[in-house]
């Protein structure tokens, strides 16, 4: 029940975004405080742990650098290895409908896209 109540505020959240008009030279930078159509994976939470070696310390700056190199919706983020490093991988959905991942490295801040 609660698994299907979750995907339909998911979709909805999507329905709202797609449907928004988009402002002629708006910043594709998400602020912090936005309520985004995203979900972080189960059991992650947005501040990790402080660790000066760490460029990107939470998954709300792994949003932002991600969609500085790419546009489009951001679906999900996780924390994740990336080369070997911690990081995040973010989902994003383009306006075509295309749905990519994106790989933020938490300790230079690089971004790939898988």
């Amino acid at each position: 029940m609660q698994r299907m109540f979750k995907l339909k505020a998911t979709l909805l959240g999507l329905m709202l975004v797609i449907s928004s008009p988009s402002v002629a030279g708006a910043s594709h930078v998400l602020p912090l405080s936005s309520a985004a159509p995203f979900e972080l994976a189960p059991g992650l939470k947005n501040n990790r742990k402080s660790n000066n070696n760490l460029v990107v310390t939470s998954a709300q700056q792994a949003i932002q650098i991600a969609k500085r190199s790419y546009s489009g919706k951001v679906l999900k983020v996780q924390s994740s290895n990336v080369n070997g490093h911690p990081g995040y991988r973010v989902k994003l959905l383009t306006n075509d409908g295309v749905i990519f991942y994106v790989s933020v490295d938490a300790t230079n801040g690089s971004v790939r896209r898988n």
